[in-house]
């Protein structure tokens, strides 16, 4: 057992059990691998920290990008991505990706998923910012992600081979002799092993690190810290998406507001009125997201406002009404008629692109560990994930690593000993949640969507003085874990930024305003026993 939890927890009271399987996570990428492996027989046992529906899935209310209609195609969405990823993508891993779609959509509808259909009873297809086709699969208009979610857990919980666990915290992988076999969680305030053959790392995002976050609350880079402390070679943590549209008004959650809106017709403005985005885009309003995050940030530095404006009042009504119900509830929310006011919004932090190196089988250098979704850098997105991309990814790279982890698991596991000396730490007590705010507004102040080197080595020398004094503490609840993960990450996204000296994709820096061209190509790589490089 490591080290760095037996001064918190009673050792001799560790209950165990094994699964072939066990899947850390329940969103898109997590769900579709437990149901891929469980439908080859295994044993698999899915956990989520909270309920199962919390994840950055549910949240989800963008959609599926698909190549679905016959003026589409599969060169054009491969275009689409690898413009938007601004010279990182792996056009190999594009191309699976992008033409598994189908695929993937018959999967979704096979779990019963309600996708949108317009009169003639085919997939509506809407479109979305940086895609040149109407290619975007909906369900109730901005609700795709919770209806994914639905179907997908949904279909999870009817095979008798598969159980989930919520409300189950892990802290760290198992690994022993190059091998992981399962994770250390918490269960019921105790400690519990979970022993696997194969373990599959689906733990989501990293929005929580910043304040004004799009992300549910359990989005805190939890397997991005674990992956780390076992030794994984991170990519391009450096690259956080932030969505150009976050409904700000004071005292309510930024509720993010799908860009689809733009794509039915919205325009953004500042607050004198002005179209800021044309001219600036030949998308004007549906360029990329890194473009549009950045022109709000210029016009709201201009103009010395704290958001732009999203306007509405010109589209149809009744049909805004009909497609877009949740972003008609936060409007009610907020006390906002959209059919007479400008909807106040800002950029917010959203995707975490950067994660733990690996492919579209998830594969890893610690044997008998898989990565997907979130948490992994496949090469799909490069510098900036294209909308609706995620969701995509979730599914297809989701089945092919729940049928590659399914395939190598295989029944009587047998765990090695593992033992360890009870390390010393102090039991003063030092206020996390402070500690948790503090995190949150750093990062948001240094490593924004605008960043440069002054900030970000400010930021470093905070993150590593707040982790000393976090590890030197005895911890017992998830969330004194939780915070350490949050600076573990937030250090190496730093780290990770400083080595990146340019601007590409969601990564800007004003110090280096430009791309470099000897460096297109080049990925920031990370392990927690060197510092960054660039290969």
């Amino acid at each position: 057992m490591p080290d760095r939890y037996l001064a918190s927890f009673d050792t001799l009271h560790v209950s165990h059990e094994t699964a072939d399987v066990l899947v850390i996570g329940a969103g898109v990428a997590g769900s579709t691998a437990a149901i891929h492996a469980a439908r080859q027989g295994r044993d698999v046992l899915m956990v989520s920290k909270a309920e199962l529906a919390d994840s950055n899935t549910g949240w989800a209310k963008g959609g599926v990008a698909a190549v679905m209609s016959k003026d589409d195609s599969f060169d054009a969405h491969i275009k689409d991505t690898i413009v938007a990823g601004d010279g990182l993508c792996d056009e190999k891993v594009v191309r699976q990706v992008v033409e598994g779609a189908p695929e993937a959509v018959s999967f979704l509808l096979e779990c019963g998923a309600r996708l949108d259909r317009d009169e003639r009873g085919e997939l509506d297809l809407g479109r979305e910012g940086g895609h040149t086709n109407y290619r975007i699969l909906h369900a109730r208009g901005d609700e795709t992600g919770a209806e994914v979610e639905r179907a997908l857990l949904a279909n999870a919980q009817s095979l008798p081979s598969l159980r989930a666990y919520r409300n189950t915290f892990v802290l760290d992988l198992l690994n022993d002799g190059g091998r992981c076999h399962g994770a250390l969680v918490m269960r019921h305030n105790e400690l519990h092993v979970i022993w696997a053959t194969t373990t599959v790392l689906a733990s989501g995002g990293a929005g929580q690190l910043y304040r004004d976050s799009s992300n549910p609350a359990v989005a805190t880079a939890d397997g991005h810290a674990m992956a780390l402390r076992a030794g994984l070679k991170m990519r391009d943590m450096e690259m956080m998406q932030f969505h150009p549209t976050l409904l700000y008004v004071a005292g309510l959650e930024r509720t993010l507001v799908t860009e689809a809106l733009r794509g039915f017709g919205a325009y953004l403005k500042n607050s004198h009125g002005e179209r800021f985005m044309v001219g600036q885009h030949d998308l004007a309003e549906l360029a990329p997201r890194d473009v549009v995050a950045r022109a709000i940030v210029r016009e709201m530095r201009k103009t010395g406002d704290a958001c732009a404006f999203l306007d509405v009042t010109h589209v149809d009504q009744t049909e805004l009404r009909r497609r877009f119900p949740r972003f008609i509830r936060c409007c009610e929310d907020a006390e906002i008629d959209p059919a007479k006011s400008w909807i106040p919004v800002r950029p917010g932090p959203h995707y975490m692109v950067g994660g733990v190196t690996t492919d579209l089988d998830g594969a890893t250098l610690l044997e008998g560990l898989f990565v997907a979704g979130e948490v992994s850098s496949t090469g799909l997105h490069g510098a900036n994930r294209l909308a609706s991309n995620s969701l995509l990814e979730g599914l297809v790279a989701g089945a092919r690593v729940g049928r590659a982890a399914g395939k190598v698991a295989r029944n009587g596991h047998k765990p090695p000993r593992i033992t360890s000396e009870r390390a010393a730490q102090l039991a003063t007590r030092i206020d996390f949640r402070d500690l948790e705010n503090s995190i949150k507004g750093s990062m948001w102040r240094y490593l924004g969507v605008e960043r440069e080197a002054h900030g970000m080595t400010e930021l470093v020398r905070q993150v590593e003085r707040w982790l000393r004094q976090v590890r030197e503490r005895e911890r017992h609840y998830p969330s004194e874990w939780q915070l350490e993960n949050m600076l573990v990450v937030g250090l190496a996204m730093a780290r990770s930024a400083l080595a990146r000296k340019e601007t590409r994709g969601v990564h800007c820096r004003t110090d280096f305003p430009a791309r470099d061209a000897a460096l297109a190509g080049k990925h920031v790589y990370l392990a927690s026993d060197r510092d960054p490089w660039l290969e």
